[in-house]
């Protein structure tokens, strides 16, 4: 199919790249770390805040730990969104988090859902700016002419506004 120039400037990819909510600082192993009471709280805000600026996912890629399913389990307006647990994001590398931006398609709004340093380290590389993501951020993506751009960071504070 040949996109004509006008259309494919509305063609517009978009990725949400949230760092998991609030977790407590030991469990048997860092995989089946939980969330902490604060934790929970703010995951269950974090739909409403992201759609208030116009952004709903079509698609959820997430981590397969604990902390990052348990955050995704308390989005729950997010319900009935195709959800794809994966184990490469645990820890994941900026190359395997790249990938997944990339595999966003046409017209799709992604929510990934992952882990620090990754999380601000692909951000940085992708748009040369520095953004902090402490625990519960979510960074708004869009792609323009092939470039992504950080449209803004949502952290845990402006969620509890």
């Amino acid at each position: 199919m040949i996109v004509e120039p006008e259309l494919r400037q509305m063609v517009q990819r978009r990725v949400l790249i949230m760092r998991h909510a609030q977790t407590i600082p030991n469990a048997p192993t860092d995989f089946e770390r939980a969330l902490t009471n604060q934790g929970k709280h703010d995951a269950k805000k974090i739909p409403s805040r992201i759609r208030s600026h116009g952004w709903i996912p079509n698609r959820i890629v997430v981590s397969s730990s604990r902390r990052t399913m348990e955050t995704v389990e308390l989005f729950a307006e997010y319900h009935g969104i195709p959800t794809e647990p994966k184990e490469e994001l645990y820890l994941a590398s900026t190359g395997t988090i790249h990938e997944f931006i990339e595999s966003t398609h046409s017209d799709e709004t992604l929510l990934l859902v992952t882990h620090n340093p990754g999380c601000e380290m692909v951000l940085y590389q992708i748009t040369g700016i520095y953004h902090a993501m402490p625990p519960g951020a979510c960074a708004f993506l869009s792609e323009s002419n092939g470039s992504w751009a950080c449209e803004r960071v949502l952290r845990p504070d402006e969620v509890n506004r």
